[in-house]
């Protein structure tokens, strides 16, 4: 019950998306939602950060212990044997002497003197020969020829210089790199998608004049005609205002298929299908907007200069690395022979002790380790300090750019008002056969040159504005101008 719950409910989802990607006209917001859940780098920099997770969380647990399984086989060319016989006669002599002197000293306390040097001889030769008897004649073994080891090895680490920290530490500054660097991919996505959305914004608009134009030129072409078929004007008037009506024509399919293109390719940067038909239309309208610029403000969100930032702090975390080299470790160490049957007898049961590793000369490598890592930190440094001086010029620039744009456009919405009105008036003396059709052709010609001047020049002043929200790190908020 409980998955057919679940199955109906994604069979809505993917209904509702199709319906808001195939019915609906598309916003900028939607396209950066659904980017952010289809697009392959978007996706591929979620992986990267969950990887990093892992990594971080496995030098977390670096401090609990590490248990090894220990088994083998061993067969060895000969037994392990101790040599009796290049020590017998020294434990035969020496301890037939010992016997001559308990002898004596238990004679002695009883009479008060020595034991006669006969008698002395005589117990030492005694005793020379019974234990030379006894002696063995053979070495004895310590082990088997061969033999099975089982056993488990724990080594925890105690203190190791600082080591570990440091290790943990650059796992969690790696891990803040991969969730900055997402924010990268996605704020430059967002960048990349807002300036296809506009340039299809912009594409509309070109065909909305191409549509006015074109119907223009063909009511000026019957205009033209009915004059031809009365005798009032040369044919050749008929047949430049036919070469401006297929120029018109033309522009307006260009214009189609560039937009045709340009939503196959918002389809890839949107990961949907290269076929999903999207549909993006209305104009692009000029909205006047008042940005100010705040020294030393306005970059701080930016993801690369927040990535170049945290480059700094993992080049001097690796500092500390480096001088950990330079430090001993300390490990407590145990074991335990699971498998005791015919070990050798230099083999105990079980062990525990602490472990000292410290490499007092290795050339003076370390040391040179450490010395790289500074060097680096200080390139990282400067190289934050180079991309925090460029974004602030960039975001000048930009800004810079808009208000030089905003300029332009009051220029040219003065200038297609005038082409209008002035188109409008000599249409009218056409009629009352005051100007002459070449007179309409020029005017209008002039009248779509401004209107599509203009409309490029909102077209900049979008890209300018997006580019600017770009380098503040929030590209998505174009889309707060954008309705």
């Amino acid at each position: 019950m409980k998955n057919a719950i679940l199955f109906q409910v994604l069979i809505l989802l993917l209904a509702c998306n199709s319906s808001l990607i195939r019915g609906q006209n598309i916003t900028l917001q939607t396209c950066f939602s659904l980017a952010h859940s289809k697009n392959l780098l978007i996706r591929q920099s979620q992986h990267g950060v969950q990887a990093k997770k892992y990594a971080l969380a496995a030098e977390k647990l670096s401090i609990l212990p590490t248990i090894d399984l220990l088994a083998g086989y061993n067969y060895l060319s000969n037994p392990l044997t101790i040599n009796l016989q290049t020590v017998k006669n020294g434990v035969v002599l020496g301890s037939s002497q010992q016997s001559v002197y308990t002898a004596n000293a238990v004679f002695q306390q009883i009479t008060g003197q020595n034991l006669p040097g006969p008698v002395q001889q005589e117990i030492y030769n005694s005793s020379k020969n019974i234990i030379e008897t006894a002696y063995p004649d053979y070495n004895p073994e310590l082990s088997q020829q061969q033999y099975f080891t089982a056993g488990l090895f724990v080594r925890q680490p105690i203190w190791l210089g600082g080591k570990l920290g440091a290790a943990r530490n650059v796992a969690a500054t790696e891990l803040k790199s991969g969730i900055i660097n997402q924010q990268v991919v996605e704020n430059e996505l967002d960048f990349i998608i807002a300036l296809q959305y506009i340039r299809i914004l912009y594409l509309n608009t070109l065909l909305a004049l191409n549509k006015e134009t074109v119907t223009s030129f063909e009511k000026n072409e019957n205009f033209v005609a009915a004059l031809v078929k009365n005798n009032m004007i040369p044919p050749y008037y008929q047949n430049w205002t036919k070469v401006l009506l297929v120029q018109a024509r033309s522009r307006q399919n260009n214009t189609l298929l560039d937009k045709q293109n340009a939503l196959r390719e918002m389809n890839r940067l949107l990961g949907v299908p290269e076929d999903t038909v999207l549909s993006i239309e209305g104009p692009l309208r000029y909205d006047q907007i008042a940005l100010q610029f705040r020294e030393n403000n306005q970059s701080l969100l930016n993801p690369l200069l927040l990535m170049a930032g945290n480059n700094t702090l993992l080049a001097r975390t690796n500092i500390k690395g480096a001088r950990s080299l330079l430090l001993p470790n300390f490990f407590g160490v145990a074991n335990i022979n699971l498998y005791q049957k015919d070990l050798p007898v230099t083999t105990p049961p079980w062990m525990v002790g602490v472990e000292l590793q410290w490499s007092l000369f290795d050339g003076f490598k370390n040391y040179q380790r450490v010395q790289v890592t500074k060097q680096i930190a200080e390139e990282a440094s400067l190289m934050e300090e180079n991309t925090r001086t460029g974004i602030n010029t960039k975001i000048v620039v930009a800004l810079n750019r808009l208000k030089s744009l905003q300029q332009d456009i009051a220029t040219l919405d003065s200038a297609r008002s005038e082409a209008k009105t002035t188109t409008t008036l000599i249409g009218d003396r056409a009629r009352n056969n005051f100007s002459s059709p070449k007179d309409i052709n020029d005017a209008m010609v002039i009248q779509e040159e401004i209107e599509k001047t203009y409309y490029t020049a909102v077209y900049g002043y979008y890209i300018a504005l997006t580019e600017y929200f770009n380098l503040t790190g929030a590209s998505h908020r174009i889309t707060e101008y954008l309705n």
